[in-house]
């Protein structure tokens, strides 16, 4: 009996060696396992170099101000004051306004003319008919004979007109208009308009 316990105790304590020392083999196994998850993966773009945000560049603003403001024509001292289309002056005289050019017609007998001193005294007559009294002080301006003496009434006024000064800069243009006659060509209308002194053809074609 003594030699069967001896040797089931040797059995037991060689049983329990050898489980203590499967526990202690998975014990270092689980701990390599552990150590090796806690390692740090790489993650794919850790390998690429850091890019820096760009700061936005600042465009400088326009100053509006700053464009050249568009030109603007300076508006004209005086205008004609009948309305557009034709008009009944006096004695058969006719005007026609068209924008800002009026044509006066007066192809009647005792009145049609090629005698420069005639035609002043119409001209003096009828303009403030189509101006108002803002022309007045501009004729009372002028001498008598004045006009007349701009060039000649059949020949060279009907196209580079004749000029009567109505403030810096500006005037009123008055263009004879002539048709033939049996002594020779007769003035029977005028056309006359408001332009800059510098303008030579004054618009009118």
């Amino acid at each position: 009996m003594l030699r069967g316990s001896a040797a089931a105790i040797v059995v037991a304590t060689f049983l329990a060696a050898s489980a203590f020392g499967a526990t202690a083999i998975r014990g270092r196994n689980a701990t390599r396992k552990a150590d090796s998850s806690a390692v740090p993966v790489a993650s794919p773009s850790a390998s690429q170099p850091e890019v820096k945000p760009v700061a936005p560049v600042k465009l400088a603003a326009i100053d509006s101000s700053a464009k050249a403001a568009p030109s603007v024509a300076p508006a004209a001292p005086i205008a004609p004051n009948i309305p557009a289309g034709e008009s009944i002056l006096l004695d058969g005289i006719t005007a026609s306004r068209t924008d800002g050019v009026v044509t006066v017609s007066f192809d009647i007998p005792m009145i049609r003319t090629r005698i420069p001193d005639k035609f002043e005294r119409f001209v003096r007559s009828t303009l403030p008919q189509i101006y108002g009294a803002a022309i007045d002080s501009s004729l009372a301006k002028l001498p008598i004979g004045s006009i007349a003496q701009q060039g000649n009434l059949v020949t060279e006024l009907p196209s580079r007109g004749i000029r009567i000064p109505i403030a810096p800069a500006w005037e009123v243009r008055v263009l004879p208009v002539i048709r033939p006659g049996l002594e020779g060509p007769i003035v029977v209308k005028y056309r006359t308009m408001v332009c800059g002194a510098a303008q030579t053809e004054c618009g009118v074609r």
